[in-house]
């Protein structure tokens, strides 16, 4: 590469990059945030906490979110910029077929799962949690706003499993585009304070591995449990699931009281 010319590819390619992720964002956030506000009367009754978040929340949650959005723009340049030097798996050209591109996108969520999970318990040490992970958990009652509320050295930290996963493997660009997208579908999804999963969920075997709204809500109002992101093995596996999670899930789903916040939470603060 001659010189000055990432400064060009940068100038080329870094914008595009930074508009997906930014419009991943605000269409999948303000798309949910309006359906919530639009059937807000039906939808009370699944509502997961008494608790709502105040406006300051959530400008606190897009301002974070934004940071994290150029900072993701940032990595996914570089892994672009190593994709073109031969030093990242990701390729382009011709479509690979239906059932290949589906296996290459379930080793990214695989991968990614577990990745979150152990990452996510390291941030909950104490020492992490004050410096990397406590702007997160500001979101005691979360919004689809949330959804990219990291403070700048978690966002790297999240950012990381798309290097890490095209360093480990191949994967077309279409992919890497199909696995973005789904990840910011679930994480507004499990950020949403409304359960928006039907109440027969968890009693389909298959199914009830897939963490759902309530799942994730218990982690910012129980930050001792629940780490997972799209599955529910690792926290059954590590013991780490909240022992109430089927029962509240449940009663948000039959239309009973929601839960109140408990005066301390467990956030190894």
């Amino acid at each position: 590469m001659q010189p000055g010319s990432v400064s060009d590819v940068f100038a080329a390619v870094w914008p595009t990059i930074f508009a997906l992720d930014l419009s991943r964002y605000v269409l999948f956030a303000s798309l949910l945030a309006a359906v919530l506000a639009v059937f807000a009367g039906p939808l009370a009754s699944r509502r997961i906490q008494s608790r709502r978040a105040s406006g300051k929340d959530v400008r606190r949650e897009i301002s974070f979110s934004l940071s994290t959005v150029v900072l993701f723009s940032l990595v996914g340049f570089s892994v672009y910029l190593g994709s073109q030097a031969g030093v990242f798996r990701v390729y382009g050209g011709d479509m690979p077929s239906v059932g290949h591109m589906l296996a290459e996108f379930a080793a990214m969520v695989l991968l990614h799962d577990a990745y979150f999970y152990w990452a996510h318990r390291v941030m909950h040490t104490r020492w992490l949690f004050r410096r990397v992970h406590r702007i997160h958990h500001k979101s005691r009652t979360p919004t689809p706003w949330a959804a990219y509320a990291f403070a700048p050295p978690e966002a790297i930290l999240e950012a990381s499993i798309l290097p890490l996963a095209a360093l480990l493997l191949p994967l077309h660009e279409f992919t890497v585009l199909l696995f973005v997208t789904h990840m910011i579908v679930r994480n507004v999804i499990g950020h949403a304070g409304v359960e928006l999963f039907p109440s027969w969920w968890l009693r389909v075997p298959l199914l009830r591995w897939i963490t759902t709204t309530t799942h994730h809500d218990l982690h910012h109002s129980h930050g001792g449990y629940n780490f997972g992101l799209y599955f529910t093995w690792w926290d059954r596996w590590m013991k780490t699931e909240h022992p109430e999670y089927a029962s509240r899930f449940m009663a948000v789903t039959r239309s009973t009281c929601p839960l109140k916040l408990p005066a301390k939470e467990n956030f190894n603060e």
